[in-house]
Order: structure tokens, then sequence, then C-alpha cells
């Protein structure tokens, strides 16, 4: 009887963390490039409260600011651009040149419960401007 109750009981935790380790998948907003169809999606649907969502961005969706300077360093940036409920707008670097050595990969606090707004802007040192903001809506994201 004992036999079996431990088989049982090793099922269940199994179960537990496979369950756990899945929950604890980073979520990720991805941005495809306009051979995939220029598709937006997030890895879940509400993203998850208290979380940090890494952005997946195709930089061939901004392309038009681009140019380099002593032929190897960007002389242009796309920059992200986000804001929860209308509320303050925050920036992180996506590509290009950053003024920071080695700069953190894109991401987002999910640190807000509700709407979460993204749009992108590539730059260029020769006073060059584009965006991506799905036609200056932004894209939307619930956040729970």
């Amino acid at each position: 009887m004992l036999r079996r109750h431990s088989r049982w009981l090793l099922a269940a935790v199994s179960l537990l963390v496979a369950s756990v380790a899945v929950s604890q998948t980073p979520p990720s907003i991805t941005f495809q490039s306009p051979s995939q169809g220029w598709n937006v999606f997030a890895s879940s649907n509400p993203l998850p409260f208290g979380a940090t969502a890494s952005i997946v961005f195709d930089a061939s969706r901004l392309t038009q600011c681009r140019g380099n300077i002593n032929a190897n360093t960007p002389g242009w940036t796309i920059t992200g651009h986000y804001q929860f409920n209308n509320g303050p707008v925050q920036s992180f670097w996506v590509a290009g040149f950053s003024s920071t050595p080695n700069p953190p990969a894109p991401s987002i606090p999910l640190n807000t419960r509700g709407d979460l707004a993204i749009w992108f802007e590539n730059t260029s040192r020769w006073g060059c401007q584009a965006w991506d903001s799905n036609f200056g809506n932004n894209y939307h994201f619930n956040v729970q």
C-alpha cells in the first residue's frame, strides 16, 4: 500500500514541478519582419502583471534611417517607447547605435495593470526619423 501511495505522490510532485516551470516562462512580445507578414503578438493574453516582457523586434521593420559612421559604427538607432494607461512615456534601446556599451536586451517591466501601448522610432544622426506605430495607433496589449 505504501508503494502505491509513493508512486502517486511522485507523479503529483512531478506534475506540480512541470506546471510551475511552464508558468515561469518569461513573457515576450514579438514584432515580426515584413517577410513574415508584419505580425505582432504577445506570448500570452493578457500579459502577466509583475513579470518582465522581452521585446523581440525585427530591425527590418524600420529601414528608412540607416547609414554608418566610419564604415562600421551605426549612425542610426531604433528606440522603443511604451506607456501604461496613457501615463508617462518610457523608452528603451532596441537596435543600432547605443551610447551605453553592451545595452540590455529590450524588455518592459509589466508593473502596471491595464493597457500597455508600444511603438518604435528609428532616428539617424543625419536627422532622419521613421516610425513603426501601427499607423499612429500604437500596438496595445492587456496586462493583468
